[in-house]
């Protein structure tokens, strides 16, 4: 919940399946739902993201965060009170692993100049530098969730008009486009795929990427499949009515329709 407001139906499901894929308690903490802008989205504390690492038995520790000002110079302990620093970074050991896997996280892309960033900047972005291993680390198990600090930013308010469109925000979600993939393959008709189509234009996630394929291809090819099936037999005194088209089914080109950030 947020603020006194209930969560729909779709995204309190999302949420229970995530606890028991995860294994996370949300009496804890360590995994809730917010929304955010208008639009909700299921968050994990970044000790729930330990938690999940420890669990499988293959995570051996990581390494200590570093900063750094310059990309060049790395240290342990950040002392400049007056300047943020201006990447993080984390390596987080993995027993199938030669190396520790190394993600680094950068101020300008997650600070979102709230208090917390502005009074523990070195704290804010270290915790996003090690969720960002963390789940490069364990994406079976980590895969689609993100702690607050990276989603900070989300909610932070800025000139939109002067981000470029590829790297603005989507205003949709990995659960929206699960959501729609599942409606898909329990679709009865053309008509029902055409709501689908409808509902993920206006969203703009028709090229939203699903095993490679992207939303609206995947769609378009459904609906092909409804088309070529042969007519239903021992149908008796049926009166066949031929529906208006719900929506312009048009190809979907690479980049079109919205970019998932």
């Amino acid at each position: 919940m947020s603020r006194g407001n209930l969560a729909p139906r779709p995204v309190v499901e999302a949420f229970l399946a995530h606890c028991q894929r995860t294994g996370l308690d949300p009496i804890a903490r360590q995994i809730y739902a917010i929304e955010r802008g208008g639009k909700w989205g299921i968050q994990m504390s970044i000790d729930g993201a330990r938690l999940v690492a420890e669990r499988s038995r293959e995570y051996e520790g990581q390494t200590p965060v570093q900063w750094t000002a310059d990309g060049v110079t790395w240290v342990d302990v950040w002392l400049d009170e007056n300047h943020p620093p201006a990447a993080a970074r984390v390596g987080v050991y993995r027993k199938s692993f030669r190396e520790p896997l190394y993600a680094v996280a950068t101020f300008k892309a997650y600070s979102a100049g709230g208090p917390m960033w502005t009074k523990m900047p070195a704290l804010m972005l270290g915790k996003c530098a090690e969720a960002l291993a963390l789940r490069k680390a364990f994406p079976q198990d980590l895969s689609g969730l993100y702690t607050s600090e990276e989603m900070d930013q989300a909610s932070a308010p800025s000139d939109r008009a002067t981000v470029p469109a590829a790297v603005q925000s989507a205003p949709f979600t990995d659960e929206d486009v699960q959501r729609w993939v599942d409606q898909a393959a329990s679709a009865g008709s053309v008509d029902d795929l055409g709501a689908i189509w409808a509902e993920a234009q206006k969203a703009g996630a028709l090229s939203a990427d699903v095993d490679g394929v992207m939303l609206g291809q995947l769609l378009r090819n459904l609906k092909a499949a409804f088309e070529s099936a042969p007519p239903a037999e021992d149908v008796q005194d049926a009166e066949v009515v031929e529906d208006e088209p719900v929506t312009e089914w048009a190809t979907v080109q690479p980049g079109e329709g919205g970019q998932q950030a």
